[in-house]
């Protein structure tokens, strides 16, 4: 690989219910390899709110990696490769003005912007949908009353294809998530301008390939696939570094 496929700063957007430390050994496999990456924290995931985690919604998710991507991209001039996962797919998506896409800044004589998306088993929703809305209850998940839900049955859903023990070790790290998330709207659909890759994990009991296939259709994305469950930064992290930078090498710019 030439140096300058290797020119790019990756934003790592995670799904739900996750700490970051599930994300470490992609970050790391990515950084071994030379490329910059960045985990922005997501407020609806900050177990350290207390009380004030249920006021915490998708919107205010968006407006953190929004953020971060417009300090690397405006103030910092970088070629930014967006990667989620899950949830954070509908975050990633909502995250980015149009006018931070690179090729939108490269019309007008600016340096750096968001070059590609890559999403992993991760969701999309149209403008003015909701993750309620458009899916209504889920019977595997678990709403508390006081404003937070998780997910029912971890290891089975989301950690399949890890050795039983690890799978039950993770499961055990997961975390609640705002309930606010799943009742904001979407404002932003970056896919439309924004080149996009949609890995297909076939063994996933989360979201079926199917339904991902679907997804990745309806977007219009370069499908890639793979045999993993829906956790493939922790049951298969080096296939998942290999897909992402081989993308960098499908689209350097």
């Amino acid at each position: 690989m030439t140096e300058h496929a290797l020119d790019f700063t990756v934003i790592i957007v995670q799904g739900s219910f996750q700490i970051p430390l599930v994300y470490e050994a992609l970050s790391t496999g990515l950084q071994a390899r030379g490329i910059s990456t960045f985990h922005p924290e997501l407020p609806s995931l900050d177990v350290a709110a207390g009380s004030d985690l249920a006021s915490k919604s998708l919107e205010d998710d968006t407006n953190a990696v929004k953020s971060l991507i417009e300090k690397l991209v405006q103030d910092e001039g970088k070629k930014v490769f967006v990667v989620m996962h899950s949830y954070g797919g509908l975050v990633g998506s909502n995250a980015i003005p149009e006018e931070l896409s690179y090729y939108v800044r490269k019309s007008k004589g600016f340096s750096g912007g968001v070059v590609h998306l890559f999403y992993a088993a991760a969701f999309v929703l149209d403008k003015g949908l909701s993750v309620q809305g458009a899916f209504g209850e889920n019977p595997r998940e678990d709403i508390r009353s006081d404003g937070t839900f998780t997910l029912k049955d971890g290891a089975k859903l989301i950690y399949n294809d890890l050795p039983a023990d690890e799978a039950a070790l993770w499961e055990s790290r997961m975390i609640p998530q705002s309930f606010a998330v799943k009742t904001t709207d979407i404002t932003r659909t970056a896919y439309e301008y924004i080149p996009s890759t949609y890995l297909v994990c076939e063994k996933d009991n989360a979201v079926p390939f199917q339904a991902q296939e679907m997804l990745a259709t309806k977007i219009g994305a370069h499908v890639e696939r793979c045999d993993s469950g829906h956790s493939p930064m922790l049951s298969q992290t080096d296939m998942l570094v290999e897909k992402i930078i081989g993308t960098f090498k499908r689209v350097a710019v």
